[in-house]
């Protein structure tokens, strides 16, 4: 009678580790892998100054999960990711730095709908969640989202000397991947416990080019109405001109007619009348100031006028002096081209 008790008291504890063994996950049985854009991303191989603040690309975020247990199981990823070596606890801005260079490319990552990629203890940012997936023994599913990596404006990216600009996000533990495989559906989030230790490295770059544009929506030298008989007459306006930072560039001023020296000629609007108004370019004010012509090369500066970029429109005086009105009543007008070496 004793051996019965003492074998129905203990039964209990017989069954129950069997029960917790069907309900729980005493292993893992998904592997999932992941990579954005198969490792690299190229934002621009030619940023300037008019787009070293606004350039932009659509990367592609890709993972593959496949069940290699016995049972059905439901799957979901999360893929996080840092600031990069470069500052991992910044996730905006996240930057890009070159060797050789002072200056940084401030950029960001956003998911869709334009929620900041990173990670589940930032604060600034969350990881990708896939959701639960449901797969059979040996079945496995894909999937990708679309991530935007941006410059940001007003960031001093235009300050950037020619160079390539990178981050990478391979060396270190700059990302995360995060898989969890329940029986039950309800019990499979990723967002849940400690962060995994797979990793999907990949590399950021972006090339800063020499470049210089004229900027200057109008920069035409009015001289105004003038009488006959009104000598050394003067005027100048400004032209702009941007370039990359620290790129050299050499101006030339060429009027219409070709003439190296700067001196010009103004043809008047009304038909038949054949005279000309001479004038003179200069890149000093007054009668006798410098000639401003256009023998500049991008390696000498020659009679032109030379200057250094600093990511920002720089203004340049042009002044025009005409000896003399003495000519038939008309408008008169010639146009004049910049010639920016670099």
């Amino acid at each position: 009678m004793k051996i019965n008790i003492f074998q129905w008291r203990y039964s209990p504890f017989l069954i129950l580790p069997t029960l917790w063994l069907c309900a729980g996950n005493a292993q893992a049985a998904a592997t999932c892998t992941a990579n954005l854009n198969s490792g690299n991303v190229i934002i621009s191989n030619a940023l300037t100054p008019s787009n070293v603040n606004s350039e932009s690309i659509t990367a592609t975020l890709e993972y593959n999960c496949r069940n290699t247990g016995g049972d059905r199981r439901y799957v979901s990823v999360c893929l996080a990711v840092d600031g990069g070596e470069y500052n991992s606890g910044s996730l905006y801005p996240r930057y890009l730095k070159t060797a050789s260079g002072p200056n940084d490319l401030a950029f960001t990552m956003t998911l869709p709908g334009g929620a900041l990629w990173g990670t589940r203890s930032s604060g600034a940012g969350s990881e990708y969640n896939s959701g639960a997936r449901s797969l059979q023994p040996g079945e496995s599913f894909l999937g990708s989202v679309p991530i935007n990596i941006s410059l940001i404006p007003n960031s001093g990216n235009e300050l950037a000397i020619p160079g390539v600009y990178t981050n990478n996000f391979g060396n270190g533990n700059h990302t995360a991947i995060t898989v969890q495989d329940r029986v039950f559906s309800t019990s499979s989030d990723c967002s849940a416990g400690g962060q995994g230790n797979g990793r999907f490295p990949f590399q950021i770059q972006a090339t800063v080019v020499p470049s210089c544009e004229v900027t200057a929506t109008s920069s035409n030298v009015n001289l105004g109405s003038r009488s006959a008989h009104e000598t050394n007459i003067s005027g100048n306006n400004s032209i702009n001109v941007n370039c990359t930072t620290g790129a050299r560039y050499n101006i030339g001023l060429a009027p219409s007619n070709g003439n190296m020296g700067g001196a010009g000629v103004m043809s008047g609007l009304t038909t038949g009348n054949t005279d000309k108004v001479p004038y003179q370019l200069r890149s000093s004010a007054g009668i006798g100031g410098t000639i401003w012509g256009n023998t500049a090369t991008s390696n000498a500066v020659g009679n032109g006028v030379a200057g250094i970029g600093n990511g920002a429109p720089q203004p340049q005086t042009v002044y025009v002096t005409v000896p003399s009105a003495d000519f038939k009543p008309d408008n008169y007008s010639d146009t004049v081209t910049i010639n920016v070496n670099y």
